[in-house]
């Protein structure tokens, strides 16, 4: 059975007890290794099964069928957890379906794919016969609540304002606000509140330029401001793929402003399309009438080739110049 909440899986994975059998699929990795250490965490550190890590694409006629037959010497039970189940053979397979029908006994399953049941026969089927849950990149609607839930986790508390420009640092990706909201507590302490100052001193530094101002840079359209920062950022660090997708976030953002605010919308519609809040929605209404007008399919050509050019090892200031300069005008 589909899950279609995160919630309810997390749920479902903390509530697990011996003879589940649980799937995740899809390409957001976070929420895929989030649920496997819960996993683990229950039934490795709580339960004191084994854990055993398979590859589908791994195992032969009979090694599943002996894998959940096998006493465990040591332990009460078992946990198996299969990655790329999608790439398991016919008679690997059949075997799963067989443990499915019939039940486990001491042992519980935790199947894993970076495909979707669209993509593979074996997830279909799986989606019909036991809790199924596909990890794609959050909606914007949940990224605030994403925030709050991590910050939960590490014991700090976020203000607002704080939540959205944590928001629009990592876009929508888990990974990057995980790996943030742990440098917070970790510099801040656990029980601290985080505001604005808080957050960028630990983002980029004291007295140094941070990735909200590049964006506020290229988005003003000041092409010289933009680079500077730019070098700045690189210089001290950071990620040339993360700030690459911290621009490809607010340019998407700054599209739909535009057209909005073009087509007669104000700051009411902006912010029910973009989900953006104040600080953030106050910014994306100057952006509207500062950004450069580049056309869309340029821009996502672009993004595409700086994408491609990070991969392949390209110098990261060209890449990042060539980006700038393409989404603005260089008229200051």
């Amino acid at each position: 059975m589909k899950i279609s909440k995160y919630n309810e899986m997390e749920r479902k994975t903390i509530e697990a007890d011996t003879g589940c059998i649980l799937a995740v699929s899809g390409p957001d990795i976070y929420q895929s290794v989030r649920l496997q250490n819960l996993m683990i965490e229950k039934f490795g550190n709580k339960l004191k099964y084994d854990v055993s890590r398979l590859d589908g694409g791994d195992l032969k006629e009979g090694d599943l069928r002996r894998y959940i037959l096998e006493n465990s010497l040591f332990a009460p039970g078992k946990l198996l957890i299969i990655s790329e189940c999608h790439k398991m053979g016919k008679a690997a397979q059949s075997e799963l379906m067989r443990s499915i029908d019939e039940g486990l006994n001491d042992c519980a399953l935790f199947l894993v794919s970076l495909k979707t049941p669209r993509e593979s026969a074996l997830l279909r089927k799986l989606e019909k016969k036991m809790p199924l849950y596909i990890c794609y990149e959050p909606f914007e609607s949940e990224i605030p609540g994403w925030a709050t839930r991590l910050a939960s986790v590490e014991n700090i508390k976020l203000n607002r304002e704080t939540v959205q420009l944590l928001a629009q640092y990592s876009g929508r990706n888990l990974g990057r606000m995980s790996d943030a909201i742990v440098k917070l507590a970790l510099y801040h302490g656990h029980g601290s509140t985080i505001d604005r100052s808080g957050l960028l001193e630990v983002l980029a530094g004291k007295d140094k330029p941070d990735i909200f101002h590049l964006g506020d840079m290229i988005f003003s359209d000041r092409r010289g401001k933009a680079l500077e920062a730019a070098w700045s950022l690189l210089r001290y660090g950071e990620d040339p793929g993360g700030l690459t997708s911290y621009i490809f976030s607010q340019w998407q953002k700054v599209v739909q402003a535009m057209e909005i605010v073009e087509s007669g919308g104000g700051k009411k519609e902006v912010a029910n399309v973009t989900g953006a809040r104040y600080p953030v929605l106050d910014k994306l209404m100057k952006y509207s009438r500062t950004a450069y007008r580049v056309d869309p399919a340029v821009a996502a050509e672009a993004f595409a080739e700086a994408d491609r050019a990070i991969k392949t090892g390209v110098d990261q200031l060209v890449l990042t110049a060539r980006l700038i300069f393409t989404l603005t005008s260089g008229h200051s």
